[in-house]
């Protein structure tokens, strides 16, 4: 049976072809932003008192890191993982419910506080660094503020004293404005994005176990 050639088209009409498959292409794109815009997505239950997240194992060594230095066992880093993923939409002010199972098994309440205990566990060292993230930031920030200050009350004394030494002036009158925007980044971004890291790991911490199927 004999096969039919592709049509092999020249460089100009091949480029007009995927420009114009491209405009189409982005034409749905934006259709798809659009709808996707209407829609309130949501990965909770507005009416439930609690974020539920489901949790399924295999069997009781799926909860176990498998690889790991520590004479102590540690929480799976599989199971950190998606605890975080699926807290991540969740509201601050959503309490979250984890319900843990096996396949048609229900867990017993010590392993499922031994789970508890081992989450906690892992998420405390990070907490505590995020903790002291925050403090460092508020001080450098506060510093900032204050040598920014400091170098523009300068430029400024320069300036109306000393006419003659313009790079000077500049000099002071630019790091002033350095110190001025790395103080307003570490206070309205990384302070805020750390602070909002700190909390939904907290959420996580506080977060209730059940296992129901």
């Amino acid at each position: 049976m004999r096969t039919e050639e592709k049509k092999v088209l020249p460089q100009k009409e091949a480029e007009k072809l995927r420009e114009k498959q491209l405009g189409q292409q982005i034409s749905k794109f934006k259709e798809a932003d659009k709808e996707v815009l209407k829609i309130e997505y949501e990965e909770y239950d507005e009416d439930e008192d609690y974020a539920v997240i489901d949790l399924e194992i295999t069997q009781e060594s799926d909860i176990y890191q498998k690889f790991t230095m520590l004479s102590r066992r540690r929480i799976s880093q599989e199971i950190m993982n998606h605890l975080e993923e699926n807290a991540k939409y969740v509201p601050l002010y959503k309490p979250l419910l984890i319900n843990i199972t096996m396949p048609n098994h229900i867990l017993e309440p010590e392993l499922l506080k031994t789970i508890e205990l081992m989450v906690e566990r892992s998420l405390t060292k990070r907490i505590i660094d995020l903790t002291v993230n925050i403090k460092q930031i508020k001080i450098i920030s506060t510093l900032m503020v204050l040598f920014g200050l400091t170098a523009m009350i300068i430029s400024i004394l320069l300036s109306d004293r000393f006419f003659n030494i313009f790079i000077i002036n500049e000099v002071f009158s630019i790091a002033s404005w350095v110190f001025i925007w790395k103080s307003v980044e570490g206070f309205l971004f990384d302070l805020r994005k750390t602070t909002n890291q700190k909390y939904k790991l907290l959420q996580i911490y506080s977060a209730d176990y059940v296992s129901k199927l």
